[in-house]
């Protein structure tokens, strides 16, 4: 640690003594491009004697502050050959240099337009020249998958794993942190959650078509947000180039689950530069997916259960049998419009607006078990009934449920960002202003019809339990009842939803830049301030009615719909109402169907509050080259202060009485240091190393003192919120070696340690006495410490020194393993002493791809895995952990997402010039989604979507080069 502040103070002591030395200085300016005219961003300038310039975007690159000399310009382009020359500088005026680049070697083939190769090159080159550890994604890439959405993509990349929701990606967990320790922005401009409940974002909202490139920053300079230990995703919009850009793709597909569902999907981008100096740039980028997603889905619910003799076994109370049926719509726009005063200087708008229409319907059988086990032979269980219980035994025969319900989620996220950068020879100044909005309408509250009481001539239901089957629990009929007769299900509750989060946040920012030399040593001194202002609201208005009093059958309200093959036939399902007719019905009788106002205020108002997050930011930069070595040392102050009004429910014999509006407020400042270190041992070959402080504030939710309550969830929860919750810190090591091949290529290596304080652990608990007996409570709580220590890898490469039709080989492949430890409070879940893992960190995660490119044709071949991780930590202290019934490894065991293999492939084909077809397939071994409890055999989620396939056409303005 003195050494990363001796190295900090050196940092900025020179700067200081470089400023008073600035005299008449010049300037370089000039573009990069290929020898086709394309440009060629994130080439590294290098002037000798001089700094080191990056060119942007469109290919330019500007280097000021020059004493009048005669400078060597070194262009140097991973996959092409260095650009050489010679430029005299004079006071007050800029020295023109337009380099261009050739093809490195004579088996190196670059397509310069829409080509994926392309965007490899330029993805490779933005990593080399950038100051901090970043690993990026380019449009090219993305697309040269079924990745549909910004999570699948993401999830490609090394020491990234992703949370998986109805068979995409939805959240990303960066080097085995949680996604709450991420943070996500579009341009720079931080983006709010459409989620109520959490921080971080539901990136299955944003298309993968409206991004230019997808950066994810694993270390951070003090001029970048602080909130992100795991990293920070950046997605960079598309801008306009200098050639105009003209694309339109369509493709179509099919899945073959729940009788056969079907997708479409439309992407086109259209952009030009106008003006006599082509100084003003327009680009509109849009996207549109319709898809018919079906799954099929087994929920049990694991736990121990004793025999009247004493013995415990694991055991399955209930189980639900889910069939969903989606219609899921997403679509988004991203538009830009900048105008270059000079090189160096300009003024743009940028935005993104995306809509996600989760739509769907979901089917609910779940057969219910007795209370009293009899008796267990190997897989077999047995249960007591009324009329065989024993003297002094309380008995209860098994019961079946049946419930329908819609989900009308409507989840927009908008960002929009103006500014402008003046460069003014030695000083170059930044500003912005930014809003950005989130909404959720329908949210997780959705409109739910249940019979219950079925069969109405026997209202219980003889059950066993058959585990022969890992993962598949059954529960068999033993007194030959029909289960699945719709004559004997009876409406028992209906629920009328009303729901919606907003968030909105307004930025601004500004930085001033002051470059500088200094004993031959170039570099640049920034400072800048950012206030961004977050208002989050969450509303819920539910009308509950659940004591009719008149008799509405399921036999009244069947649909045409069924699923006679669901789970691969595992299990028998029954017939499926139309939430239409069941509407119908309902409003008929209304009157009649006993509005329940406590149910209904229990339910609803905890959910509300209104929270305000202010951060104001400040922070002092510097970057200074000592000819192989770059520094950039920063310190970063953040003040947060936010005040939140939720209401807390009061009850009396578990009856609603009240709702009492409560306030509350807080704050906290935090100083946030960061050093990075690059050392380029030779021309391609770089080691870096980084030190950084972070912080990752909790769940507006979270710290909200209220207790929503979910009876509908198997099985049936209640969110209590913590006040009392801090923010998380962590000192962020990295050190990391990355070599460059010829023509293009990468191998990476590195090694990267947090230590945390005040952690945040998602815990659940079961809830032993009260209206809420047997809910599962979940509560964030903060822990003392813990850490996380990883190692990742990546290698990617163009295989062109290979013979003959090999040379269109390529592959990129990358592979992390992390570990972690935390430790519990003293009073948590009976004192736990264990220290497992953190939440969401899988051990081992890796991707392997093989790419083939050769005249028209290009294919890529992709599979992902992410080991199992603890979701939530669950697993009281009884003194025996070990023990395989109620150890940490038995049913009632901390919750783990199951580990996930998948396996993807995409090609395409060049017909005509701008002409391709592209076909792909995705999930080809209809890999599972899901959690268990303490151990595989576990279960409490197990879904499947099967493979999907598609076909469609592309037509490109680049064309054949």
């Amino acid at each position: 640690m003195r050494t990363i502040f001796s190295s900090l103070r050196l940092a900025f002591v020179i700067p200081l003594l470089g400023l008073a030395a600035v005299a008449q200085v010049g300037s370089i300016a000039g573009t990069v491009k290929d020898s086709s005219g394309a440009v060629l961003p994130g080439a590294r300038v290098q002037l000798q004697p001089g700094p080191t310039a990056v060119s942007d975007a469109q290919g330019l690159f500007l280097i000021s502050g020059l004493p009048p000399n005669t400078y060597k310009v070194s262009v140097t382009y991973i996959g092409f050959s260095s650009f050489d020359s010679s430029v005299a500088v004079t006071a007050g005026q800029i020295a023109k240099v337009d380099a261009v680049l050739t093809v490195g070697s004579q088996t190196t083939s670059v397509t310069v337009n829409g080509d994926r190769e392309l965007g490899e090159v330029e993805a490779i080159n933005i990593e080399r020249t950038a100051d901090n550890i970043v690993q990026v994604l380019p449009a090219q890439v993305i697309t040269s998958l079924p990745n549909t959405n910004i999570a699948d993509a993401v999830g490609r990349l090394p020491s990234v794993s992703l949370e998986r929701d109805e068979g995409e990606g939805k959240y990303v967990q960066i080097r085995g942190t949680e996604p709450r320790l991420s943070n996500v922005t579009v341009d720079g401009v931080n983006l709010p959650s459409p989620e109520g409940n959490v921080r971080n974002i539901k990136l299955d909202i944003i298309p993968s078509g409206l991004v230019e490139r997808i950066e994810v920053n694993k270390t951070l300079s003090a001029n970048q947000d602080g909130d992100a230990i795991g990293g920070s995703v950046n997605l960079v919009t598309k801008t306009p180039g200098e050639r105009p850009t003209f694309d339109v793709e369509g493709q179509g597909g099919y899945t073959n689950i729940i009788g056969g569902r079907w997708l479409d999907a439309f992407n086109s981008t259209y952009g030009q530069r106008f003006g006599d100096r082509k100084q003003w740039g327009f680009l509109l980028g849009g996207t549109y997916d319709w898809n018919g997603r079906g799954i099929n889905d087994l929920e049990p619910s694991p736990g121990t259960i004793t025999t009247p003799s004493g013995t415990t076994y694991p055991y399955f109370a209930t189980a639900d049998l889910r069939t969903y049926r989606y219609h899921r719509t997403r679509y988004g726009f991203a538009p830009e419009l900048d105008y270059v005063i000079k090189p160096g200087s300009s003024l743009y708008f940028k935005g993104m607006y995306s809509d996600f229409h989760d739509f769907g319907e979901t089917y609910v059988y779940s057969p219910n078990l007795g209370s009293t086990l009899q008796s267990v032979n190997g897989s077999q269980y047995t249960f007591y009934t009324p009329a065989n219980c024993p003297a002094g035994l309380t008995c209860n025969q098994g019961y079946m449920n049946y419930r329908e319900y819609i989900r009308r989620p409507d989840q927009q996220i908008f960002s929009g960002l103006s500014g402008g950068r003046h460069d003014l020879t030695s000083t170059l100044i930044t500003y912005e202003f930014a809003v950005s909005r989130a909404h959720n309408i329908g949210g997780q509250d959705f409109p739910t019809a249940k019979f219950n009481g079925g069969p109405i001539s026997q209202p219980s239901i003889n059950f066993g339990l058959n585990t022969g089957k890992l993962y598949e629990p059954k529960f068999p009929v033993l007194d030959g009842t029909n289960i699945y007769d719709p004559t004997q299900y009876l409406l028992s509750s209906y629920t009328v939803p009303n729901y919606r989060s907003t968030q909105l946040n307004f930025q601004g920012a500004a930085s001033l830049g002051r470059r500088y030399s200094g004993n031959q040593h170039y570099g640049t001194l920034e400072f800048g301030i950012k206030i961004r202002n977050a208002h989050k609201t969450q509303f819920e208005n539910d009308y509950i009615f659940d004591s009719p009093s008149v008799n509405i059958g399921l036999n009244q309200v069947l649909s045409n719909f069924t699923n006679p093959t669901y789970y691969d036939h595992a299990y028998q399902y029954g017939p499926m109402s139309d939430y239409n007719k069941i509407i119908q019905q309902a409003n008929a009788n209304l009157s009649n169907l006993g509005y329940d106002q406590s149910a209904s205020r229990i339910q609803s108002d905890p959910a509300n509050f209104n929270a305000t997050e202010r951060v104001y930011a400040g922070y002092v930069m510097n970057t200074i080259g000592f000819d192989r070595l770059t520094i950039q040392a920063g310190l970063r102050f953040e003040a947060t202060g936010d005040t939140y009004r939720a209401n807390q429910v009061n009850l009396s014999n578990g009856s609603w009485v009240s709702t009492v509006p409560i306030t509350g407020s807080g704050g906290y400042i935090n100083a946030l240091p960061s050093i990075q270190l690059q050392y380029r041992i030779q021309q391609n070959t770089n080691l870096r190393g980084t030190f950084g402080m972070g912080i990752s504030r909790p769940n507006f939710s979270d710290i909200v003192p209220s207790v929503q309550v979910d009876p509908n969830f198997t099985p049936p929860t209640i969110v209590v919120g913590n006040p009392a919750l801090k923010p998380t810190h962590a000192n962020n090591y990295d050190v990391l070696v990355e070599h460059y091949f010829r023509p293009y290529g990468i191998l990476q290596a590195g090694f990267f340690y947090k230590a945390l304080s005040d952690p945040i652990y998602p815990t659940t608990s079961v809830v032993s006495s009260g209206q809420f007996a047997g809910f599962h409570q979940q509560q964030s709580i903060n822990g003392p410490s813990g850490h996380i220590a990883g190692i990742e890898a990546a290698w990617e490469q163009r295989l062109s020194f290979l013979p003959g039709l090999l040379s269109g080989f390529g592959v990129s492949a990358n592979y992390s393993y992390s570990t972690s430890q935390v430790s519990f409070p003293s009073t948590f879940n009976g004192g736990r002493t264990d220290h497992p893992a953190l939440p969401r960190q899988a051990p081992n995660n890796w991707n392997l791809g093989f790419t083939y490119d050769k005249s028209r044709f290009s294919m890529r071949f992709a599979a992902s895995h992410n080991d199992a991780s603890i979701y939530s930590y669950f697993w009281v202290n009884n003194g025996t952990p070990n023990d395989p019934v109620v150890g940490l490894k038995g049913p009632t065991g901390d919750q783990y997402l199951y580990a996930h293999t998948q396996y993807d492939v995409q090609g395409s084909y060049r017909l005509y010039k701008k002409f391709s077809v592209v076909a792909y397939g995705l999930n080809l071994t209809n890999e599972v989604f899901g959690f268990y409890q303490g151990n595989i055999q576990y279960p409490i989620q197990r879904e499947f979507y099967h493979p999907t396939y598609s076909l469609g056409m592309k037509w490109t303005s680049a064309g054949e080069k």
